[in-house]
């Protein structure tokens, strides 16, 4: 898939977006989940959920409704096979994004270019031990029944890849492509074609949701202009134009805070979902609105 259509919103529909944003974002958007459902909002009901990075995580919870108890986890976290890479540098990061763009043609070459730097990946966990460790957490191996989809980018082509479970790749897998954050990880095979984060498109990629009538978006941080492809505001604005309803629900201060300096350690887990679960507390009462 390379490009996402935008029909005319269906009546009665709904979807969520579930951005990326590491194991904090992760912990982050369960205590929202958390604190919504325990408001009355039956976000079980949507009729697609679209996760992207930590948003792919976060959604197999939301669809298996085990919501509940993978916010407890985050609380007094499981013992894990999950390997923290070295601490992230990331304005080291941002660098090597950026020089591996230079010259870019368009958001797709842009893309591709930096999964070419993924590529050359070789340190750190492989993408078998990556897909084990999903494997272990997620609830079920098995796609949700529910309306389900997974962003991922060709590392190769740079190409936009949606997975759901027609396409018949393993759950654990598509989700560990999913959270392949480029220059961090190596990409993960998919029938031997590499795959990186679908983040490296748009952390939300909300324009997944074209056609629904209305759509909560749960995005762990801002997004900017991008070279890589549409970020929140511009996907916002397109399904606005298209005739549908949208909710965004970003992280605040204390939330950020609570990500600390490395989204990706298991340290941020505790106090990231409690900060989740604090902002969504204080908005609650306006997103069921929204929903019902």
């Amino acid at each position: 898939m390379t490009d996402v259509a935008e029909p005319t919103p269906t009546p009665g529909t709904r979807a969520i977006v579930l951005g990326g944003g590491g194991v904090a974002g992760i912990a982050w958007e369960l205590g929202v989940l958390s604190a919504l459902e325990d408001a009355g909002v039956d976000l079980g009901a949507a009729d697609l959920v679209v996760g992207t990075s930590a948003g792919s995580v976060v959604g197999a919870f939301l669809r298996a409704g085990a919501v509940q108890d993978a916010y407890a986890q985050q609380t007094s976290p499981l013992p894990t096979t999950y390997e923290e890479p070295a601490a992230v540098d990331v304005s080291e990061v941002e660098q090597r994004f950026g020089a591996a763009m230079q010259g870019a043609t368009s958001e797709q070459d842009a893309r591709a270019r930096v999964g070419a730097a993924a590529q050359e990946v070789t340190t750190g966990q492989s993408d078998d031990e990556r897909v084990a460790t999903f494997r272990q957490t997620l609830p079920s191996a098995e796609w949700p029944e529910q309306p389900y989809a997974v962003t991922t980018v060709d590392a190769v082509d740079g190409s936009f890849r949606v997975f759901r479970a027609e396409d018949g790749v393993p759950l654990e897998r598509a989700v560990a492509a999913s959270c392949s954050v480029p220059i961090v990880w190596s990409p993960v095979r998919i029938d031997g074609h590499p795959y990186v984060d679908g983040g490296v498109r748009s952390a939300t990629n909300a324009d997944v949701a074209a056609g629904y009538e209305r759509v909560l978006v749960i995005a762990c941080s801002p997004e900017g202009p991008s070279p890589l492809g549409p970020w929140l505001d511009r996907s916002v604005a397109a399904l606005r134009d298209a005739g549908s309803q949208v909710e965004v629900l970003v992280a605040d201060e204390a939330s950020i805070r609570a990500f600390g300096t490395n989204s990706l350690a298991l340290s941020t887990q505790r106090p990231s979902a409690e900060a989740g679960r604090a902002q969504a507390e204080q908005v609650a009462e306006r997103v069921a609105a929204f929903w019902a």
